[in-house]
């Protein structure tokens, strides 16, 4: 299987890293390169907002 390589330097490690955008009303995090900080993705906490509803639901049953 290939591995996942930064477009930058060619590293393939990466890292999620908390962002700070303008306007957006969920919190954010960069999948960037670990070794030069290249930003190749990005992913919302959505996971983390479906497992908290979850459990307030099953609280309420």
């Amino acid at each position: 299987m290939a591995k996942s390589r930064c477009p930058r330097c060619q590293h393939t490690s990466f890292e999620m890293q908390p962002a700070a955008v303008k306007n957006s009303v969920y919190q954010l995090y960069f999948i960037q390169c670990s070794a030069c900080g290249t930003v190749v993705g990005v992913t919302d906490d959505s996971l983390h907002l479906v497992t908290t509803l979850l459990e307030t639901l099953n609280i309420k049953l």
